[in-house]
């Protein structure tokens, strides 16, 4: 729309015109104020990224046992899944014989836990017992979720509703896409539906965790950003990490017990927030 101030204008004209103008610069205003997002917060620091001298490398993905108070996370290469104390300390490694590129990992109930290899494509179900240190690739259950059409544009992030019997994945690359797979009594996926996330501006999709408030926490490595969506994809919070990326490269997140986020990346590193 352009209004355009005629020379010739009566003075009752002109006040029109001006009062027209005044209208479209309220208007525009009101559509960036509502559509543009608040300047994002900063997590407060526990403890900084720290190397754990016990994993070697690529450390990715990351889940909470609400059951046994402790954390599982996964490397890619080579295939390990190491059990951490809340402080961060090397409970025991276990081995993952037979899976391949392992990089987000969800805690399901009891022993059972949920990985996807993002490699393959492929979203496996299975137990680890406790106290062992190897398992071999007996799948509880196995979904098939797609190769990527890129390499290393594939699903790596898992997490889990036990409310609803819900694991969610979204693709690592744009479109981003979350995938909720429904499991049964069972813990046998049966229903896979799939939702677009146009509100989430970030480059990248690293790893989610599902809140007990029905909100996704989302973690981006590229853009270095959490970004916290509702249930129906809309931005409800963000949080930019004030790290080093050539030292630490976010890839699993976390959230255990009174407020804390943990972070898990690249090589070896380790860090824990309050919010």
């Amino acid at each position: 729309m352009v209004v355009t101030l005629s020379r010739k204008s009566s003075p009752s004209g002109r006040i029109i015109q001006f009062a027209l103008v005044v209208c479209l610069l309220l208007t525009l205003a009101a559509v960036y104020v509502t559509t543009r997002y608040e300047p994002d917060e900063r997590l407060q620091v526990i403890l900084p990224p720290t190397p754990l001298k016990e994993i070697p490398k690529n450390l990715s993905g990351l889940t909470w046992n609400a059951e046994t108070g402790t954390l599982f996370a996964a490397t890619n290469d080579p295939e390990f899944v190491y059990e951490l104390s809340p402080g961060g300390e090397v409970l025991r490694s276990i081995k993952l014989q037979g899976f391949k590129d392992t990089e987000g990992i969800t805690h399901i109930q009891g022993t059972l836990f949920a990985i996807v290899e993002e490699r393959r494509g492929v979203l496996s179900i299975f137990h680890i017992p406790e106290n062992v240190t190897e398992v071999g690739h007996d799948i509880h259950a196995r979904l098939d979720l797609g190769m990527a059409p890129v390499k290393n544009k594939g699903f790596e992030s898992l997490s889990y509703d036990p409310a609803t019997r819900t694991i969610f994945t979204i693709r690592e690359g744009k479109p981003f896409i979350r995938r909720d797979i429904v499991l049964d009594e069972m813990f046998m996926p049966i229903e896979v539906h799939s939702k677009p996330l146009p509100a989430l501006k970030v480059k990248d999709v690293a790893s989610i965790v599902f809140s007990s408030d029905s909100h996704f926490w989302i973690l981006s490595e590229a853009s270095t950003r959490i970004v916290v969506l509702d249930a129906d994809g809309a931005q409800r919070n963000a949080f930019t990490l004030d790290i080093d990326s050539r030292y630490f490269q976010p890839e699993g997140i976390t959230l255990g017990l009174d407020g804390k986020v943990y972070l898990v990346g690249e090589p070896n590193i380790l860090a824990i927030y309050g919010y």
